[in-house]
């Protein structure tokens, strides 16, 4: 029998039962696909990290995403997570300040922040630039796939990626946004053939701060209380509605897993230059939950 070490941590919070729930192996060498699958379904988390030596030796590892249905290419609470994780427990130098995760998507960087020997928070940059898709269904059709009432589901929702594609929907209000509930009947048929069935409904407080949800049944996440991923997408979808030609660095507050009773809270950053972006980062803190062994 083989003996696996693992960690739990709570990230895009600064509190211990908030924020989005992730596993970390730091060392899943040996760990077949169907394993981590396995694991990935054990644990129940949104997503499940193992940690792999790197492909360039200039790296800090190679990191493998599941979720309890799939493996992602990319996804940003794990690569905030994991490089919390690992720099807690002394497997990334304490002196360094910025490391490259190896993920689906290509090379992530990631700025690890201290606050003396203890790590505060991370922040990865997007390695894929935000691309728009194609426009959302009928704003009405989307209302009733969320059960909500006609006129409660604005105009614009479209499709927004950074490697993984979310389907952003905008809502008129927080009582919206909070009444929100995916009839998965409509929902299997209305995004069938869609490029994308993560939807991520939101909606503005103020210009620059928004409170969000995203719900990706066909992952097996009912509902996800932080995802870094969908941020960087929304980056773009964002951008794209913001006046041209508005330069420089853009930086929004996104409150998410408040209706699951587990906030979180997501800094999102976007360079513009001629009103194109140029960068997307994400960044948040994150707490230490637990450790143990896996025998497998």
């Amino acid at each position: 029998m083989n003996r696996y070490r693992y960690a739990t941590c709570d990230v895009f919070t600064g509190r211990a039962f908030c924020g989005n729930p992730l596993a970390v192996l730091p060392d899943a060498r040996g760990l077949t696909d169907a394993q981590m699958q396995s694991i990935a379904r054990e644990f129940n988390y949104s997503e499940t990290t193992f940690v792999l030596p790197p492909d360039d030796p200039r790296h800090a590892a190679r990191v493998r995403i599941f979720t309890p249905g799939g493996e992602l290419p990319f996804a940003g609470h794990p690569t905030i997570g994991t490089a919390f994780v690992l720099a807690t427990i002394g497997a990334i130098a304490a002196d360094a300040g910025e490391i490259v995760f190896e993920e689906g998507v290509g090379p992530v960087p990631v700025a690890i922040f201290r606050d003396g020997g203890h790590v505060t928070h991370c922040r990865l940059t997007a390695a894929q630039l935000p691309e728009g898709g194609p426009p959302a269904p009928a704003a009405g059709a989307l209302a009733r796939m969320l059960s909500l009432a006609d006129g409660e589901v604005l105009e614009g929702g479209a499709c927004w990626s950074c490697g993984v594609p979310f389907l952003v929907v905008p809502v008129a209000s927080l009582d919206a946004l909070a009444r929100c509930a995916l009839d998965l009947p409509v929902w299997r048929e209305l995004l069938a053939g869609y490029p994308t069935q993560k939807v991520y409904p939101v909606t503005r407080i103020d210009p620059l701060h928004w409170r969000v949800r995203m719900f990706a049944p066909g992952l097996g996440v009912a509902e996800d209380p932080a995802t870094g991923s969908a941020a960087a997408s929304f980056a773009g979808w964002l951008s794209a509605r913001m006046p041209h030609p508005a330069d420089g660095t853009v930086a929004v507050r996104l409150e998410q897993g408040i209706e699951m009773g587990r906030p979180s809270e997501l800094a999102v950053e976007f360079d513009r230059s001629s009103g194109a972006i140029s960068a997307v980062r994400v960044g948040g803190a994150a707490v230490m939950m637990a450790e143990g062994i896996l025998t497998l």
